[in-house]
């Protein structure tokens, strides 16, 4: 998944997104300078609620 589709799924801003992985909340892969997350991280994260989802 790229930086868009989990900030989608995750209801953050990329800017949360970026803080998230400083953080090492999010695991990810940097392939040519882009940050990739695996699909079944993210479901884990939402399904242990390790970040909560923003309301709008």
């Amino acid at each position: 998944m790229d930086a868009q589709e989990v900030c989608m799924a995750l209801g953050i801003s990329k800017r949360c997104l970026q803080n998230h992985r400083d953080r090492g909340l999010i695991p990810y892969s940097n392939i040519g300078g882009k940050c990739f997350y695996k699909e079944a991280d993210i479901r884990q994260i939402l399904e242990e609620g390790l970040i909560k989802k923003r309301r709008k």
